[in-house]
């Protein structure tokens, strides 16, 4: 036999020689996992129910058990545990309405929060990246929604409020002229309905402040004004206030405090308070101008 040929039999059986101990080899670990897997399903039944908690880790914990090769579900290892969580999978749109819907939306809500805990908790790439991943869709699912409202609103007029309180500055510029424009013509047909009565005292410091605002304000839209003095004595800008003399009861303001500013009513007797303390012009216009001529709710 040539050196050739003998070299070529001796790695045939050196060959041969470790395919055999590699299948022993193999033979005995499958009989110690076997052996291992039965030991486990005997034992597993009498597990008591605290032993049995990482079950939970198996999906819907409601769920019959499912045996599957490994004859149980195995929890992820600590480190991994948010990284091998699967997103459930999205209802379809019939079924996602009312109290469905909201569970979802619970579920998702404490997933993320679940995803977030075990990334404080365990800081591994895997969990911090399973957390930053679900926060991610989070905010996508959350701009679209935003983008979608936009559109709705651009494509519906009676849902878009800018059309009624505009928001741009052009548009806004010309809203604030017609207001005031409103608040004019209400302030000009004030006397043909309502009387302005006015409620100081001679020792309010804000009377002292408010009675001369008041009368510029009357003056400038041409207003007749009752001033009724609390005290009976003189109101600042007001020389010409009457004596209480009851007429704050009658007002059903009695005890209120002052200055105050009241409309009444000719046609129903109502009283409309305007104001107390000390407010500026404009807020005075917008205010009469609100109780006069704009419908409760027809404004916001």
């Amino acid at each position: 036999m040539n050196t050739t040929a003998w070299s070529t039999t001796a790695w045939s059986r050196a060959a041969r020689s470790r395919a055999a101990r590699s299948s022993a080899s193999w033979r005995g670990k499958m009989r110690a996992v076997a052996g291992y897997l039965a030991c486990a399903a005997l034992l597993l039944p009498g597990l008591a129910p605290e032993a049995r908690e990482w079950r939970e880790w198996c999906g819907n914990p409601g769920a019959p058990a499912s045996l599957g090769w490994h004859f149980y579900c195995d929890p992820a290892g600590p480190g991994v545990r948010a990284a091998r969580s699967e997103p459930e999978p999205e209802a379809p749109a019939s079924a996602r309405t009312g109290p469905r819907a909201l569970a979802q939306i619970g579920r998702m809500r404490q997933e993320l929060e679940e995803s977030r805990a075990v990334a404080i908790l365990e800081p591994t790439p895997e969990n911090v990246s399973a957390y930053l991943y679900l926060q991610q869709a989070s905010l996508q699912r959350a701009a679209t929604f935003s983008d979608v409202f936009r559109r709705v609103v651009w494509s519906t007029p009676e849902l878009d409020y800018t059309l009624t309180r505009p928001a741009g500055a052009l548009s806004k510029q010309l809203w604030s002229d017609e207001r005031r424009a409103a608040q004019e013509n209400a302030l000009a047909n004030l006397g043909e309905r309502y009387g302005l009565i006015y409620l100081g005292d001679a020792d309010c410091a804000g009377c002292r402040v408010f009675g001369p605002l008041l009368r510029a304000f009357a003056l400038r839209h041409g207003l007749d004004v009752l001033a009724v003095s609390l005290t009976g004595e003189a109101l600042e800008g007001w020389p010409e206030a009457v004596p209480d003399n009851g007429r704050a009861a009658e007002l059903g303001l009695l005890g209120a405090p002052v200055p105050a500013v009241v409309l009444f009513d000719t046609e129903t007797g109502q009283v409309l308070p305007v104001s107390f303390g000390v407010v500026a012009e404009d807020q005075l216009a917008e205010r009469i101008h609100a109780l006069t001529a704009l419908e409760v709710g027809n404004d916001f």
